[in-house]
């Protein structure tokens, strides 16, 4: 009997559904346009630490919350900002990277350290894929509903968001590990990244461009230098339109 009514439950339901009025794309535009208000109708994605500095890894912080400077022209031009999830925090451990940051500063973990960095790179990239696809379906989402997305703001030399730069994580992480803990200090762990840093893209912000080109989706990606204070890509042209 409780199978029974469950499913004539669901039939109702679906009944009830059938009987609601057709919202079809042509219906929902005259109603948008009908209550046309004050939204820009362009948003930017970016990074989730251009927004909080305090997801960055020890010592990387440049600034004490949001980047001002990449942050401000985005507000000032009414471009909607859309944070992007932090992959590292997701992934790694936290907000503290636990999953990374355990081994700094312990050269005896050094070849422990060594053996598990590809495991954990294929790992990190497939989870990584995973939360890209879903950032990939909140920007359909936007352009479905006529928003466009103008740009995607990732950060320079990181191993996840970079765009134009990244990191070497087997370079960064053998000079961080090797380090005795009572010498390690903020200047030698950002050394030891920005001696790592190499062209090309980041692991998620690779996985978000795989994502949306299965999509057919092309917005251009640009990278916020946190050191320098600059982007790679001319983001206020893209948005001063």
């Amino acid at each position: 009997m409780r199978g029974t009514t469950q499913e004539g439950g669901m039939v109702r339901g679906s009944r009830r559904m059938s009987r609601l009025p057709a919202g079809g794309p042509r219906r929902l535009a005259r109603v948008r346009a009908a209550l046309r208000d004050e939204r820009s109708g362009r948003v930017v994605f970016v990074s989730h630490c251009l927004l909080n500095q305090n997801t960055r890894y020890p010592g990387g912080a440049f600034c004490a919350g949001a980047v001002v400077e990449a942050i401000e022209p985005l507000l000032r031009d009414g471009v909607g900002i859309c944070q992007m999830p932090c992959p590292e925090r997701v992934v790694w451990g936290g907000v503290g990277k636990r999953h990374v940051v355990r081994f700094w500063a312990r050269p005896g973990a050094r070849n422990v350290a060594e053996r598990g960095l590809v495991p954990f790179l294929g790992y990190t990239r497939l989870r990584y894929r995973t939360l890209a696809r879903r950032v990939a379906r909140e920007i359909a989402d936007h352009r479905a509903n006529g928003i466009e997305t103008v740009a995607i703001v990732g950060v320079g030399g990181s191993p996840s968001c970079g765009v134009v730069t990244t990191a070497d994580m087997a370079v960064a992480l053998e000079k961080v590990v090797a380090c005795p803990i009572d010498r390690l200090t903020r200047e030698l762990v950002n050394g030891a990244i920005d001696s790592a840093t190499r062209s090309g893209r980041g692991i998620f912000a690779d996985e978000l461009a795989g994502a949306l080109r299965r999509r057919g989706i092309d917005v251009p990606f640009v990278e916020h230098d946190l050191a320098a204070g600059s982007a790679s890509g001319d983001v206020s042209g893209l948005v001063e339109r």
